[in-house]
C-alpha cells in the first residue's frame, strides 16, 4: 500500500504527516492480506479527512496534527482492528497464515500490556493489604501496626517483636483505610484513561 495514494494536501508539512501516519498504520497491518490492509487504510483516510474538513483553525499541517492527536497513534487502536479482521478469517477452514497472524498479534499486544497489567495488579493488591491491616489492627492491636525496626526500617503488618517501635498506634486504621480508598480511585482513573484513549 502506497501511503502517497490520494494525497489531498498542498502543504509539504501536512503531506509529511499524512504519509508518516499511514506508513505507521501499514507497518501494523503486515499480517493482513492486501484487501484487508487497503480496507483499513481507506477507513483511516476517511476519518482523517473528515476530521480535517471539520477543523478550520490553522494551516493544513496544524489542522491535520490536531486530527491525529484526537484520533490517537496507530499502535493504540490499529492492532484491535487487525485482530478483528484476523478473527473474521480464523473460522473453520481458515488458512494457517490467518491463524499465525492472529497469534502473533495477540502475543505482541500481550507483551505490551504486561507491565500495565502487573502494575495495576500490584496496586490492587497493595490497596487490599492496606484495608486488611486497618481491619487487623482492631483485632490484634498489640501486634499489628506500622513499626520501626531497631535499624530504623519501617514495617507494616503483624509484628511479634518487642524491640520494634510502633509509629501510628490506632491512627493506623483510618490512615490505612484512606490510603486503600485513594489507591483504588487512582487505579480506576488510570484504567479508564488508558482505555478511553483506545475507544
Amino acid at each position: 500500500m502506497n501511503a502517497h495514494d490520494t494525497q489531498p494536501f498542498e502543504d509539504a508539512g501536512a503531506r509529511a504527516l499524512w504519509d508518516s501516519y499511514l506508513r505507521k498504520v501499514d507497518a501494523l497491518c503486515t499480517v493482513l492480506n492486501p484487501r484487508q490492509r487497503a480496507d483499513i487504510q481507506t477507513e483511516l483516510k476517511a476519518h482523517l479527512l473528515e476530521g480535517f474538513i471539520q477543523t478550520d483553525a490553522g494551516d493544513e499541517a496544524t489542522r491535520l496534527a490536531a486530527v491525529i492527536e484526537r484520533l490517537g497513534e496507530p499502535d493504540e487502536f490499529v492492532p484491535s482492528w487487525v485482530e478483528e479482521r484476523l478473527l473474521d478469517d480464523a473460522q473453520p477452514g481458515a488458512g494457517a497464515r490467518s491463524l499465525l497472524g492472529l497469534l502473533r498479534t495477540n502475543l505482541a499486544r500481550g507483551v505490551k500490556q504486561f507491565p500495565f497489567t502487573m502494575l495495576v495488579g500490584l496496586g490492587y493488591l497493595l490497596s487490599f493489604y492496606f484495608f486488611l491491616v486497618a481491619f487487623m489492627k482492631l483485632i490484634f492491636p498489640a501486634n499489628v501496626g506500622l513499626y520501626l525496626t531497631p535499624a530504623g526500617i519501617p514495617v507494616l503488618g503483624y509484628v511479634d517483636a518487642e524491640a520494634f517501635r510502633e509509629i501510628l498506634g490506632y491512627w493506623l486504621t483510618p490512615v490505612a483505610l484512606i490510603a486503600s480508598i485513594l489507591l483504588q480511585i487512582l487505579l480506576n482513573r488510570w484504567i479508564r484513561r488508558r482505555f478511553s484513549k483506545r475507544a
